[in-house]
């Protein structure tokens, strides 16, 4: 039976139309985003839709192809009908009514994690799990794998810098899968090779202390056949504690002078620019191999975190049969992910960067590669906090790494998947603000987004370095000044 989406009534199966093969509910985020992409590029007949309107309308002009966007009202339209199969993120509460509606009117309603399983059941899975870099480990695996001609499929929760090409993500028979710990979605996984970033403090809403987060990953480790591979980082004693317990073949990555892989970096590293308009940053480091150098690698990516996630994406393509010299090639032409440290412009004579930090590990890292790739420059951090539990849980840790910037301007908490009222996310911003001013930084707080434009064209001077960060709306502060950009030269 379907149901009459405005008189709510039932509508005999022979009566059934169906839109599409597939609806996706929360299409804007980086997860089923990627899931949408997979889905297009095996030649699935897709819909998308999602709250954000005005994220809606910018996927529709994004260059996604056959992927249908329709409004979040009208998802449910009786004129043209009801999906096969609707798949929801887990930002998307399974008790929402459209979704009950769904499954009354006969049509299989899965959460992401579920339908990312069972798509991908078959192939030969490199998941790449723990608290930070899994989308640039992800893209960088991807990456050297599909250069090399290996064809994988790729659930990666981020754009590639300079990639548009379509038909790239959804066939072959390895899979490289950015595998998230929220809520224990990555259990929904095969794995045959994990790669273990290392585990942190995080997702409060789910893991309220470090043993609900290790028993996770255990589980997913568990999962492992015996044939398969753990890649672990070796600084990282959570994640080491938990490979010892493994069943399948461990190797290490990482600073540790007893890793199996270990990166020696070079004098010679980042900045390489070309031009002040169009900077180049990179990192060139030797790859070591239990002691003996197999090889050099020239990233096009800066920061020592992304020493790392190449050495880790390394161990994983050298799993795969790829020869040291093949890997270090590809990864030479790789060139980032959207919102890991992106370029995004100079104007006024300021640099502009964004990126994705919304832990203090992740803003601590940004802050680390600024500094090398902009010696001497003044940095401005633009962050937007991403959930009050979050913020709360790990409060002085955040006060102690964006107090290393020169200035911050702090947006109000992010409240995502949290019932918080605007005035709690308010208060707890301007207390970290206080904090960071007490702590001998210098820090603002701001009401909202479009005071950010305006306080930088009263604070920051050319020269400068503006660094906006965070897991939510940020990035749309480079959009605004890019238009104000377009406006004053056609004025």
């Amino acid at each position: 039976m379907m149901i009459n989406s405005n008189s709510r009534h039932l509508v005999p199966d022979s009566q059934k139309k169906h839109a599409s093969e597939w609806l996706l509910l929360g299409v804007c985020g980086a997860g089923m985003r990627s899931f949408a992409e997979m889905l297009r590029d095996a030649g699935e007949d897709i819909t998308g839709t999602d709250i954000d309107n005005e994220s809606l309308v910018r996927l529709a002009t994004a260059g996604l192809g056959s992927i249908r966007t329709v409004p979040w009202s009208n998802c449910f339209d009786e004129k043209s009908g009801l999906p096969r199969t609707v798949v929801h993120s887990l930002a998307v509460p399974s008790s929402l009514p459209f979704l009950s509606e769904a499954r009354t009117a006969g049509v299989k309603v899965v959460s992401l994690p579920e339908a990312l399983g069972a798509r991908l059941r078959d192939a030969r899975q490199i998941c790449v799990a723990g608290t930070h870099g899994k989308t640039t480990t992800s893209g960088m695996i991807w990456w050297v794998l599909s250069q090399s001609g290996r064809n994988p499929a790729g659930f990666i929760g981020g754009e590639f810098n300079g990639l548009f090409q379509s038909g790239s993500f959804g066939h072959g028979k390895v899979a490289v899968i950015e595998s998230c710990e929220y809520r224990e979605a990555f259990l929904h996984l095969t794995p045959y090779t994990i790669v273990l970033t290392g585990i942190e403090p995080d997702h409060f809403d789910c893991f309220p202390d470090h043993q609900f987060a290790d028993n996770a990953f255990r589980a997913f480790i568990d999962r492992l056949p015996p044939n398969g591979n753990l890649i672990v980082n070796a600084v990282n004693g959570r994640s080491v504690e938990l490979a010892q317990q493994a069943l399948c073949r461990v190797s290490t990555f990482g600073r540790s002078t007893l890793a199996d892989w270990i990166a020696r970096p070079m004098e010679s590293r980042c900045p390489l620019r070309t031009s002040p308009e169009t900077p180049d940053f990179g990192e060139v480091f030797d790859v070591l191999h239990r002691g003996r150098k197999v090889t050099t690698v020239h990233l096009r990516v800066a920061g020592k975190h992304n020493i790392e996630n190449a050495l880790a994406a390394f161990a994983a393509a050298y799993h795969e049969g790829l020869e040291p010299e093949e890997i270090a090639l590809h990864l030479s032409t790789f060139r980032g992910m959207r919102r890991r440290f992106e370029h995004r412009g100079v104007w006024n004579g300021i640099d502009l960067v964004d990126d994705y930090a919304h832990h203090p590990s992740a803003i601590q890292a940004t802050l680390d590669t600024a500094k090398s790739v902009f010696p001497d420059r003044r940095l401005i951090a633009v962050f937007e906090p991403h959930q009050v539990s979050r913020t709360e849980n790990l409060f002085f840790e955040f006060v102690q790494a964006l107090s290393g910037f020169h200035e911050s301007l702090i947006l109000p908490v992010l409240p995502a998947r949290e019932l918080a009222s605007s005035a709690q996310c308010c208060r707890l911003s301007g207390k970290l603000v206080r904090q960071i001013s007490e702590a001998g930084g210098r820090a603002f707080l701001m009401a909202n987004l479009d005071q950010v434009p305006g306080r930088l064209d009263h604070a920051a001077r050319p020269g400068d370095v503006v660094i906006t960060m965070g897991a939510g709306r940020t990035h749309q502060i480079h959009d605004e000044i890019h238009r104000r950009l377009y406006r004053d030269s056609a004025a």
